[in-house]
């Protein structure tokens, strides 16, 4: 029997901040990300991004329940190591806010980068420490894609990865196409009636 990880991010995974990642572009011209856009944002050649309100206290912290409280049950068992791995900078700020709002002492790990290798090099090291039974949460799909990537250099490992999708913050073209079809299903409705 092998070692026990559980491994969630924090930024749209644990909890919504209103923290925000500045983009600025090639021609001078900066875009606002949350990290739920973030998580799916392409980089572009010249992007300049600004990481500063991710080097403080959690800003405007919303927990999203259902895996909040799936991280006090992990971190209730002994037996399992339980770490949030986020791309952020600092681990007091996630240490303070989780003891200040649950009690809880919880085990961050700050990587300073949101290069996606940079998780799965540190779940990597895990898999060579004994660790066999993993499960990793995240809302960003190229981190899941790195930790997937695993899977097949260590089928023996029984890896598991969960995409949060819950939290989906649509981009524009998402809510064009969702209010054309809104329109084309009430024509269909009205064309019935």
């Amino acid at each position: 029997m092998g070692k026990v990880l559980r491994v969630f991010d924090l930024d749209d995974t644990l909890v919504k901040t209103s923290s925000n990642i500045k983009v600025t572009h090639k021609d001078g011209k900066e875009t606002v990300l949350t990290p739920g856009e973030y998580a799916v944002y392409k980089p572009k050649a010249g992007d300049k991004f600004d990481y500063s309100d991710f080097k403080r206290i959690l800003k405007n912290p919303k927990i999203i329940k259902k895996n909040v409280d799936l991280l006090i049950r992990m971190l209730s068992n002994p037996q399992k190591k339980v770490t949030i791995l986020t791309a952020r900078q600092l681990t007091f700020p996630i240490r303070y806010y989780f003891k200040k709002e649950f009690g809880l002492d919880v085990y961050p790990v700050a990587l300073g980068d949101a290069d996606p290798q940079k998780k799965a090099d540190w779940i990597e090291k895990h898999i060579e420490r004994g660790y066999t039974d993993i499960a990793f949460m995240d809302d960003s799909p190229a981190n899941v894609r790195a930790i997937d990537a695993l899977k097949v250099k260590y089928p023996h490992i029984n890896l598991r990865t969960k995409l949060v999708v819950d939290n989906f913050v649509p981009t524009e073209k998402v809510r064009i196409f969702e209010s054309v079809m809104r329109k084309s299903f009430n024509k269909m409705l009205n064309k019935i009636n």
